[in-house]
């Protein structure tokens, strides 16, 4: 009952259809918004009726290197993102122990499983989720990388760089960032699908497989942070195309057994060539190579941020 979703569920729709719940669902808004707008109404213009506590007369030695203060900007935005993550892959762990009556039978579902005999249904739908996960869990660190693009056309890295702050050193702070965030992303992805699966299955996976079918991904995700550096440093008013990008590897490698699509579809996406654990034996030729094309696109990256002019 402390959240507005445990009052729908009093409804017992299809059952007992108690309208109560909505009625004060609705009772409760009406009153929020006539208390909000008289809240903004008697409010002075550009402030708020809970004042912020006074910072810090001297900011930490951390706080003061552009690594520090990138970090500082997405602190918050890392956390729940992690948290956020942890919880994704607790939830599908905890119906791990179902996977096989569900799936039985269900010629749809199994359509987009990762065929391959000798394995139970519940190990041919790991890759297929970690799959899912791993282009889930490469959204924030592209979103930390990108962040030094909207610093920027807010006029903020100015004032770095009037400072002895070179551009090598100020991308390489939101690229070390993104890095780091997208390695804790797939763990914690990794982490809450074993916790889960665990507990409710009653011949669990070792934590090692799970761990190295997630952290497979890895070079993917590198693989679009790398193109995401490269877009700053040439064609900065095109970051967002990486999220095209990444919409289509999550249709064409999720949807693509269930619309039939070829297979040089998929391979249009660095995801594509990740092999897919543990149904399939890991091969490292693909991940070596991944892991190339991403440095190359950084260093390319690097070499365009430095010598373009900076946006306003």
């Amino acid at each position: 009952m402390l959240s507005p979703l445990g009052w729908l569920a009093q409804t017992e729709a299809y059952s007992s259809n108690n309208w109560w719940p909505i009625l004060l669902l609705i009772g409760i808004s009406l009153i929020l918004f006539v208390l909000a707008n008289y809240l903004n109404a008697v409010r002075d213009l550009g402030s708020g009726f809970i004042h912020a506590r006074p910072g810090k007369s001297h900011a930490s030695a951390f706080l003061q290197s552009p690594l520090g203060l990138s970090f500082r900007l997405q602190r918050t935005a890392f956390i729940f993102w992690g948290i956020g993550m942890l919880v994704l892959g607790a939830s599908y762990g905890s119906v791990m122990g179902d996977l096989e009556s569900f799936f039985q039978g269900n010629e749809m579902l199994e359509q987009m499983l990762i065929e391959q005999e000798g394995y139970s249904l519940t190990e041919q739908f790991i890759p297929m989720l970690l799959l899912i996960m791993g282009i889930l869990a490469t959204v924030p660190p592209v979103m930390a990388i990108n962040k030094l693009v909207a610093e920027e056309k807010k006029q903020r890295v100015e004032h770095l760089f009037a400072r002895a702050v070179s551009r090598t050193k100020l991308l390489g702070s939101y690229l070390l960032i993104a890095v780091v965030n997208g390695f804790m992303m797939i763990s914690l992805v990794a982490i809450g699908l074993w916790s889960a699966a665990v507990v409710v299955m009653e011949d669990g996976f070792a934590f090692s497989t799970i761990y190295g079918a997630a952290m497979i991904y890895y070079p993917a995700m590198f693989v679009m942070l790398g193109l995401a550096v490269f877009f700053i440093g040439f064609f900065p008013k095109l970051t967002s195309v990486i999220w095209i990008y990444l919409a289509y590897s999550f249709f064409v490698l999720y949807l693509g057994g269930l619309f039939q699509l070829q297979d040089w579809v998929g391979k249009l996406s660095p995801f594509g060539y990740i092999p897919r654990l543990p149904v399939e034996p890991l091969e490292w030729t693909p991940v070596i190579i991944l892991t190339i094309i991403a440095v190359l696109l950084m260093l390319l990256g690097f070499i365009g941020y430095r010598k373009r002019d900076i946006e306003g």
